[in-house]
């Protein structure tokens, strides 16, 4: 909330969880902010499509050395 404890210290417990209460609630995303059904089939819709075949690397290789090895070259 940005208070000092001296400013804990002087105020009643009333006003301070009147505070800490309204600090929360402005803070906290609402409920209904959540993702729906629809979305979150949606985003997985996506982030298939993004995914190359199995078994293929998807990483980029670099060696010790420093030389980078492209994504479809394999390790010598």
């Amino acid at each position: 909330m940005g208070w000092t404890a001296e400013q804990v210290d002087r105020t009643s417990m009333w006003k301070f969880w009147a505070s800490w209460h309204g600090y929360v609630k402005a803070n906290t995303p609402a409920q209904p902010g959540k993702l729906s059904e629809a979305d979150k089939d949606r985003i997985w819709e996506q982030m298939q499509e993004m995914d190359g075949p199995e078994g293929e690397a998807h990483t980029q290789t670099y060696l010790w050395d420093g030389t980078f090895v492209p994504q479809n070259e394999a390790l010598a």
